[in-house]
């Protein structure tokens, strides 16, 4: 009997050591929210255990550790996505990082915190790769060989915001490679859409909208306002008083703006009266330059009062045939991602199919 109760007490702290040796990070961290002082560590685990990352300049003399936890629920396991959050970072830097969890450490990687006014960067655009991760995942591959500092994403991650779509389509092997490195902004899709797992895996940058789904952020001489075409953005709503409070009071050289669903396109689903009635109210009003869209799944540059609309819905998904319009410069029916090039007086940006071929250069001047 007095072994039997030795027993008892033995097997739950065996057990309990056992399933800690267990634990482990279950894909390679990635980054969210950069500025030019901070970033955010994601990391997802199978425990709650908090996620520890060394990080540095030269050496991984600094310490973090987990902020706070959001729990993935739509599987039979729970998983656990941690923010790990890294401040009193310098701006225009290379930072090395890597994530601890319990026993399970990962490989080092490197991140560029984001540059001051007057410093060159570059930065890649992708949109709609849902449904098709082979292409999704070449895609991928090209992006991160241009070596940018961090990608604006035009939505529709995945089909329909359920865990193994999320991990099927979107966090592919080389989409992960990617965004262990390149921090991503993304601007939600109607197909990924307001799930719980939206929250789970995306975590955008802090911002006067305090919304998840619609926010701004400043890097080097461009302001981006990221919208949400999921959510009312008709005159006189908060998502309508947020954008044009935001873009009256930026003094950055360039703005872009970025939503899902475009204001002007022909084909496909076209364009949207809704984004249209803010554009013309807010977006030229304001001086925008560029606008960043997908949805409609092949590339299409338009040109509208002043404003350069580019859909660049080709990261994936099933291809659209598009049409000619009046503001319709050019069209092209073929997988595709594109690549910015900052400097302090231009704004070029080029857009390749997977063979590496140019299908299209926009560049400005100021």
């Amino acid at each position: 009997m007095k072994n039997f109760k030795i027993y008892l007490l033995i097997f739950p702290a065996l057990f309990l050591s056992l399933f800690h040796l267990s634990a482990k990070l279950l894909m390679k961290p990635y980054l969210q929210a950069v500025t030019d002082s901070s970033i955010i560590i994601m990391a997802e685990t199978d425990t709650q255990d908090p996620v520890v990352v060394q990080f540095g300049e030269s050496a991984l003399d600094r310490v973090s550790t987990t902020a706070f936890v959001k729990v993935a629920e739509d599987r039979r396991e729970q998983t656990y996505v941690h923010r790990i959050p890294l401040t009193n970072l310098s701006p225009a830097k290379v930072y090395k990082y890597r994530t601890i969890h319990l026993k399970d450490t990962s490989e080092i990687f490197e991140f560029h915190t984001s540059v001051p006014e007057g410093v060159p960067f570059r930065f890649a655009i992708m949109g709609d790769n849902r449904s098709n991760p082979e292409v999704h995942s070449r895609i991928a591959l090209k992006m991160a060989r241009h070596k940018p500092y961090f990608s604006i994403y035009t939505g529709d991650l995945c089909y329909s915001g359920k865990y193994f779509e999320w991990k099927k389509e979107f966090f592919t092997p080389e989409e992960q490679e990617l965004i262990a490195r390149v921090p991503f902004f993304n601007s939600l899709g109607n197909h990924e859409a307001q799930t719980e797992l939206t929250k789970v895996f995306l975590q955008a940058p802090q911002s006067k909208s305090n919304n998840e789904y619609y926010y701004s952020f400043d890097y080097g001489d461009v302001h981006f306002l990221v919208l949400n075409t999921e959510e009312n953005i008709q005159p006189g709503s908060a998502q309508w008083k947020f954008a044009e409070e935001d873009l009256a009071n930026t003094t950055r050289k360039w703005k872009i703006v970025v939503f899902h669903i475009p204001a002007y396109s022909w084909g496909g689903h076209n364009g949207n009266k809704n984004m249209q009635e803010l554009t013309s109210k807010i977006l030229e009003k304001y001086g925008v330059d560029i606008v960043l869209n997908g949805h409609n799944h092949f590339y299409q540059r338009s040109f509208v009062n002043g404003i350069y609309h580019i859909v660049s819905g080709g990261g994936g998904s099933p291809l659209y045939t598009p049409k000619e319009s009046p503001f319709v410069q050019k069209s092209v029916k073929d997988y595709h991602y594109g690549i910015a090039d900052v400097t302090p007086n231009s704004l070029k940006i080029t857009f390749y199919d997977l063979r590496g071929n140019i299908i299209d250069e926009l560049t400005l001047n100021k």
